[in-house]
């Protein structure tokens, strides 16, 4: 908002994610009432007109896209939690992709444009083993990482976040991850023990 940016917050169905955050003045939400991929490219496609959910007719084309995913709780057991709930989500957010592919490209043409996806994992991409997880939301690095080779003109990157850090220290590291410099890196994650990222290394 401090950059002028025209900020929509599209938020998936009640049903699965029933509260919502209070919004600053100057941000519209949408709320999709469920998980058909045609219901969201009506949305989608309806930003660029503006009338369709009383979306000003000067939103303009989408430039810039962040999916913060959100912290499902988990039960402490053996088994490999998979919820229903996660995996139609990160489903879905293939479905943005694929919709948004024109939009983010021709953008790209006048400026950044960027494909973020924010995991709540353990904030080092599920290699600290101290805390509950769905293993489906892991599955965002790995779309983000494919975008990054299909829209080489596109800036993308993968974050994923510790749930033990709060609200703003996550804007924080979300908006520092936007406006990075290094065009190199594809995954980043977040914890208390403050930012890391991956690198290969060769067996001895």
């Amino acid at each position: 908002m401090d950059q002028d940016w025209k900020v929509v917050v599209l938020s998936f169905p009640q049903a699965v994610i029933p509260q919502q955050a209070l919004l600053p003045p100057g941000v519209t939400r949408i709320t999709l009432v469920d998980f058909s991929e045609q219901l969201l490219q009506d949305k989608l496609s309806a930003f660029p007109v503006g009338v369709a959910d009383g979306i000003a007719s000067n939103i303009g084309s989408i430039g810039a896209f962040i999916h913060i995913h959100p912290v499902f709780q988990v039960s402490h057991t053996k088994t490999l939690p998979y919820i229903e709930q996660e995996k139609a989500i990160v489903k879905h957010v293939f479905f943005m992709a694929k919709h948004l592919k024109k939009s983010l490209n021709e953008a790209a043409r006048y400026g950044r444009s960027c494909f973020l996806t924010v995991a709540r994992l353990d904030g080092a991409f599920g290699f600290e083993h101290n805390t509950n997880f769905g293993v489906i939301g892991a599955g965002l690095a790995g779309l983000t990482k494919t975008m990054r080779w299909e829209w080489p003109k596109v800036y993308t990157r993968a974050v994923d976040i510790s749930p033990a850090l709060d609200a703003q220290q996550s804007a924080q590291h979300i908006i520092a991850e936007l406006h990075d410099s290094n065009l190199y890196l594809s995954e980043v994650g977040y914890s208390a023990q403050g930012r890391v990222t991956l690198v290969t290394s060769s067996d001895k």
